[in-house]
């Protein structure tokens, strides 16, 4: 059960400057039934091991985390055309996300915070430059973020994340930052608009046990994202839509070695590396068209129902962006003698095009 409590203040200074400060507290309980474990201490990045273990019945109060978070942020304008806005959070986050970047299909678990596992705060800084062009027809901006978290959690190398019963054996909890540049353009009138982003980033960890206590990116690391979006309006019942989204590979752990043992190849990482490795990068293209119904007068007025058909099409051009990348022993037979052969297998979850046809109506 997660409770909170929030009180804030918007304060306009001059009138220029406006700010926006406030303080939450969050309340976190664990409850039975369920079983908690004590673990051994080990070196860092080796499976520990259950020692101990307690039980608790339905409504007890397994743990409890509480935390501090607080938020300011202002606004100043430069006139009737541009803002200067900046802002800080503190956040707590008491679920936990454990994702397997080289699992052959989407894994992701989803773990509370409890005895064993602390929550994750992060604290939040951003500071932007907005500006608008010709009457508020064009929209655009740059902002810069940094984000700094403690008890960041991932898993040691060899971990089952799968139904395990000592899963937090296997976790670890370290540092993490994410920074970069976002840069926006938008133009919102006319029959022809749309907007354009574009962000720079970085988003890493640093945890002692893995990758040699060096920092190395998340899974979520993407160095480039650009979407774009355009709509057009062809006539007063026609219109067209298409949005283009690039985004830099996902990283992922990929052997640097391997061994042959009877016959069984056995992937190895001699260098300890973690997310080595980026997947090719996604892109898509989705395009749709929109028509709508007429608009029929009753008695002088316009009716209030309103129709439309939308025709749409899913990844356009077919692009089979990659999931992951896993490998497998062929199943050729081996000339004694010769190595045994290996194959890399690209998993894509949607690599067609996909139709759709709606028709929507309000009343």
């Amino acid at each position: 059960m997660e409770s909170s409590l929030y009180v804030g203040n918007r304060q306009k200074v001059t009138p220029s400057l406006t700010l926006e400060y406030g303080l939450r507290f969050s309340y976190f309980q664990y409850f039975g039934p369920g079983t908690i474990y004590t673990y051994n201490d080990t070196i860092p990045g080796i499976r520990k091991s259950a020692i101990s273990q307690q039980t608790f019945k339905q409504g007890e109060t397994i743990q409890t985390y509480q935390n501090w978070e607080p938020r300011f942020s202002f606004n100043y304008t430069l006139g009737d055309q541009s803002s200067i806005k900046g802002s800080y959070n503190r956040m707590a986050q008491y679920l936990h996300l454990i994702s397997n970047t080289t699992a052959s299909n989407p894994l992701d678990v989803w773990t509370p915070s409890s005895n064993n596992t602390k929550p994750e705060l992060g604290d939040q800084f951003t500071l932007g430059y907005f500006r608008n062009f010709k009457n508020k027809e064009w929209e655009a901006s740059v902002e810069a973020y940094y984000r700094s978290t403690q008890n960041q959690i991932d898993y040691i190398d060899g971990a089952d994340l799968l139904i395990n019963q000592f899963l937090e054996g296997d976790l670890l909890s370290g540092e993490g930052r994410a920074y970069g540049l976002e840069f926006f353009l938008r133009r919102e009138k006319g029959r022809f608009n749309g907007w354009v982003s574009y962000t720079l980033g970085r988003s890493e960890l640093q945890v002692d046990g893995i990758n040699k206590g060096e920092w190395y990116p998340t899974r979520f690391d993407q160095t480039h994202n650009i979407k774009l979006a355009g709509f057009y309006d062809i006539s007063k019942r026609w219109s067209v839509s298409a949005d283009f989204v690039f985004i830099t590979g996902t990283p992922t752990t990929f052997p640097t070695s391997r061994y042959q043992v009877q016959g069984i190849l056995i992937p190895h990482n001699i260098y300890e590396s973690r997310n080595n490795v980026r997947i090719p990068s996604y892109n898509r293209l989705d395009i749709s068209v929109r028509w709508d119904g007429k608009k029929v007068k009753r008695n002088g007025d316009v009716r209030k129902n309103t129709d439309y058909w939308v025709f749409s099409v899913y990844n356009a051009y077919a692009r089979k962006n990659p999931f992951s990348i896993y490998f497998a022993q062929s199943g050729d037979r081996t000339v004694p003698g010769e190595p045994i052969p290996s194959q890399a297998t690209q998993l894509s979850i949607v690599g067609t095009v996909i139709p759709s046809i709606s028709y929507n109506f309000k009343f």
